[in-house]
């Protein structure tokens, strides 16, 4: 009938204005070179002297051991030859220059514990926040050497920086401790199988990964790329925020390891410091996604008598993705420990009568 034929034509028309639609989205695209971002992900092969393995416990890698990172490319020409990065261990099985246990005279010394943010991964030694931190704040000790020791380790959670610090950091005598807290500080064990809040894993591991058509076009290798972004942010906001909950034993362990960690700088005459990192996206948006998460260790450290910085105003000026090691990678580049290195020195001079003590060198 001449209704159905109409109905044909005007669908045959929808089809025919959506595929030209398409075909010219498709062509602006090609002629500006928008498309999906894929990358490779990261890379890491381990070298021992001894053959033993590089990651032997949550206290420290094998003494002497080196990591070497591999990306697909070195988009701000910081990595070495061949898009490589290579983490060196010391003695200790930590990522610093050579420390004596005994603490020389008229030293100042700073003990830093976190995970793979404070290790620093992607990024050179000598950029790392913490390595920074000393000619920062050097006015603020004029009659001091300053010494800071890496202790970080990737991978690692609050718990077993308690123990790190309990079973070895304290034989340094600190007179400062800096935990180095990161959003997924909470999970039980990052190194375990199924779900988990690793930033690298469960957002920009699916994100990197292209299906057949991408490479045919570049119009959806670019909407599959955002959608894939906005579904999985979503679910990896809410599985953080759920981590936080008052009731979740990751949560729990991580309270009590952080009032467990003040307890024992208080018995050993050392002063202690909690800064609180972001995860690197819409960090200039109002409604930045983690911050409710900021606000509850916050509110614990403060409320616990706990010095506490949060970072997240320092990078409000940025998006996130430009302070990551790579487009693979999310872990904070050397700008980004420099941000992080600028204020944490701020926070010392200005809570220097608390934090920039030292209380004796006799632990109980």
């Amino acid at each position: 009938s001449n209704h159905a034929k109409q109905i044909l034509w005007n669908v045959l028309l929808v089809i025919l204005s959506i595929s030209l639609t398409l075909a010219v989205l498709e062509t602006v695209f090609r002629i500006a070179g928008i498309k999906g971002d894929y990358h490779q992900p990261r890379m890491d092969v381990g070298y021992t002297a001894g053959g033993e393995p590089v990651y032997s416990s949550p206290e420290r890698y094998a003494p002497n051991s080196v990591i070497v990172s591999y990306y697909d490319s070195d988009p701000r020409g910081y990595f070495e030859a061949d898009g490589t990065m290579s983490h060196k261990n010391n003695s200790a099985g930590w990522r610093d220059i050579e420390h004596s246990i005994k603490k020389p005279a008229n030293t100042f010394r700073i003990l830093g514990l976190g995970d793979s943010y404070l290790w620093g991964q992607g990024v050179r030694q000598t950029d790392i926040c913490l390595s920074r931190l000393p000619g920062l704040f050097k006015d603020s000790l004029p009659d001091k050497a300053i010494e800071t020791i890496n202790a970080g380790i990737s991978g690692v959670n609050t718990a077993n920086e308690r123990t790190q610090l309990k079973e070895i950091g304290l034989q340094y005598k600190p007179d400062l401790v800096i935990v180095h807290f990161v959003l997924n500080d909470v999970e039980m064990n990052l190194h375990t199988s199924g779900p988990r809040i690793e930033f690298r894993y469960e957002y920009i591991g699916i994100y990197n990964e292209p299906d057949r058509l991408t490479s045919y076009s570049y119009l959806w290798s670019w909407v599959r790329q955002r959608t894939i972004n906005t579904y999985r942010a979503h679910r990896y906001i809410r599985d953080c925020v759920a981590r936080f909950d008052e009731r979740s034993p990751g949560w729990i362990s991580c309270r009590t390891a952080l009032l467990d960690i003040k307890l024992l700088c208080d018995r050993n005459n050392a002063s202690l410091l909690v800064v609180i990192f972001p995860f690197y996206v819409d960090l200039n948006k109002d409604d930045y996604p983690f911050q409710k998460i900021h606000d509850t260790v916050y509110e614990f450290c403060r409320a616990n008598g706990i010095h506490v910085l949060d970072l997240r105003d320092s990078y409000r000026q940025f998006r996130g993705p430009e302070l990551w090691v790579h487009p693979s990678d999310q872990h904070p580049n050397e700008i980004a420990h420099q941000i992080a290195a600028i204020a944490i020195a701020r926070y010392l001079k200005e809570n220097r009568k608390d934090l920039l003590v030292q209380r004796g060198e006799t632990g109980k």
